[in-house]
């Protein structure tokens, strides 16, 4: 088949560059077309996946209007160009626009229930709707549900296997030196509805764990006060999962990387206003632990992160919840290519019998 896949975020350049990979080298041709935000460019260019540029709206209803009908003739030309048999996406307003004028096939992912009205409009002309178990909106009747969340895309230990020795040449450390990874955000995307850490709890967190650990800072945009920098992390972006692996905590506002890290064996407290499906279902398992971000509990979570780290069973016992979390739920890459080699064969069996899932273990 000839496929296209549509990108608007750094971590959906994660998301499918594996699939992507496997699509290949199953025979399909993959196209690719990506929004710029933050790093994809960078991330697409490290992994050396040529695309199609799209582009970015501004905040007015205009610019939305505007990019969202750009875009839209972009994939479109795109479609009809390279005779496109199906599109995968997030959910992406402008390719399920053209997906459903031009009648192509379109299998859509999200994980992001705070979208709101954002994934209610523009899921309904997907062909197909996936998301996770733990995924806590129904957007149709017909929604598939799959048991797995979307870092375990191109997380899974059946793909992602790295040199630990590495993570510590990355940071310029000695080899078995206890780090922590602290991730700060922008708070400016779509479906963002809150701010996070005070510079003051910022400051405090990383004073009261480099008693016990390096810190390296994670930070977007403005979100690192200059009495931090020196701690900023500096290594490729495509790298970072692999620093993830050997942290020992990970202390944040991004539920991506929280989540990132509950699937490497890496404990992870995350702080915000609102937690996704995903990151309650890692916290049963003891993964991680969801803070709200009030003062409160800003203060409380620096506590939690300092008394976790003078446990020296940590990291192995994460590691086993970590293996427990594995067994319970799928290869979700594996299970997407079955999906989209056999469709509409295959939404036919999952809607009659989801347990067939459970074979991409």
């Amino acid at each position: 088949m000839n496929i296209l896949i549509v990108t608007g975020h750094p971590a959906q350049v994660h998301n499918f560059r594996v699939l992507k990979t496997l699509l290949e080298s199953s025979g399909h041709k993959v196209t690719w077309a990506a929004t710029n935000k933050d790093i994809s460019s960078e991330l697409l260019k490290a992994y050396q996946i040529q695309s199609v540029r799209l582009d970015r709206p501004g905040k007015g209803i205009l610019s939305k209007l505007s990019v969202l009908m750009g875009n839209a003739l972009v994939i479109g030309k795109i479609v009809i160009k390279e005779k496109i048999d199906f599109i995968i996406s997030r959910v992406y307003p402008s390719a399920s626009l053209v997906s459903f004028i031009l009648r192509i096939n379109h299998v859509g992912l999200t994980d992001t229930e705070v979208s709101g009205i954002y994934n209610t409009i523009f899921a309904k002309p997907l062909s197909s709707l996936l998301t996770s178990t733990s995924f806590e909106r129904q957007l149709r009747k017909d929604q598939i549900r799959y048991q797995a969340n979307i870092e375990l895309f191109y997380l899974h230990p059946n793909y992602f296997e790295p040199d630990r020795k590495e993570a510590y040449r990355l940071l310029n450390i000695a080899e078995g030196t206890p780090y922590v990874i602290v991730r700060l955000v922008s708070w400016n995307a779509y479906h963002d509805k809150q701010t996070g850490f005070s510079a003051v709890n910022k400051i405090r967190a990383v004073k009261e764990m480099s008693q016990y650990a390096k810190v390296f800072i994670s930070a977007e945009g403005n979100s690192l006060p200059v009495e931090l920098e020196e701690y900023r992390i500096k290594i490729p972006f495509e790298k970072i999962h692999i620093v993830l692996n050997e942290a020992v905590l990970f202390l944040g506002e991004g539920a991506s990387m929280a989540s990132e890290c509950a699937m490497l064996g890496t404990y992870a407290i995350n702080v915000a206003f609102a937690f996704p499906g995903s990151l309650k279902e890692e916290e049963k398992y003891g993964l991680l632990t969801n803070y709200g971000a009030d003062e409160n509990s800003q203060i409380t979570a620096i506590s939690e992160a300092v008394k976790l780290l003078q446990n020296k069973k940590l990291k192995s016992e994460t590691l086993e919840k970590r293996k427990r979390f594995l067994t319970d739920h799928i290869d979700p890459t594996a299970f997407f290519i079955w999906f989209i080699e056999n469709y509409p064969k295959s939404k036919e069996i999952m809607k009659s019998n989801p347990d067939y899932q459970y074979i991409f273990r």
